[in-house]
């Protein structure tokens, strides 16, 4: 996407260049998911939070707490609720209670959620592998450490106040 040329005289204060980086990012961002999701869906209809929590499950090694699948998806406790209602339902995680403390569930991975975890993560890699081929290495980890430094920068100012930004400017017609 290109952002035209008189853009910081309609929004003095703002950079052109800046917001042509967000928009790239975030077309970018959303192809990449859409692709991931087209390939993921000829393997198993599922969507892409059904295959984060099992990707997580099935990373941790052990049966994880509720809670804990929620904040690596971001998720609230009541989507969670409804997601790993629809995977138990379909045989690929099982809810039971702490050995110990009775009051806590633990999630747990079945075999047949393994199992499509096994073909999905190939699938999602050659997937990223295919979308920065022309890219080189060096590239990639510029690319890495750019993404990581705009990462960091919006951890800063997340706390904060955010500026108030002078008046757009609608250009005459």
């Amino acid at each position: 996407m290109h952002v035209p040329h008189d853009f910081e005289q309609e929004f003095p204060g703002a950079s052109r260049s800046a917001a042509e980086s967000a928009a790239n990012l975030v077309r970018t961002a959303d192809a990449l998911l859409r692709e991931f999701d087209r390939r993921r869906r000829e393997v198993a209809d599922l969507s892409a939070s059904g295959f984060q929590a099992l990707a997580i499950l099935d990373g941790a090694g052990e049966p994880l707490p509720s809670h804990v699948v929620s904040e690596g998806l971001l998720v609230s406790s009541a989507s969670m609720t409804s997601l790993f209602d629809t995977l138990e339902r379909r045989g690929l995680i099982e809810r039971r209670r702490h050995p110990v403390d009775r009051r806590k569930v633990l999630v747990h991975l079945t075999d047949a959620g393994a199992a499509i975890v096994d073909q999905m993560l190939p699938i999602v890699h050659a997937a990223s592998t295919e979308a920065f081929a022309d890219l080189s290495e060096r590239e990639r980890d510029q690319l890495i450490r750019m993404l990581a430094g705009v990462t960091a920068r919006l951890a800063e100012v997340s706390g904060s106040r955010p500026a108030r930004p002078k008046p757009r400017r609608r250009p005459r017609r």
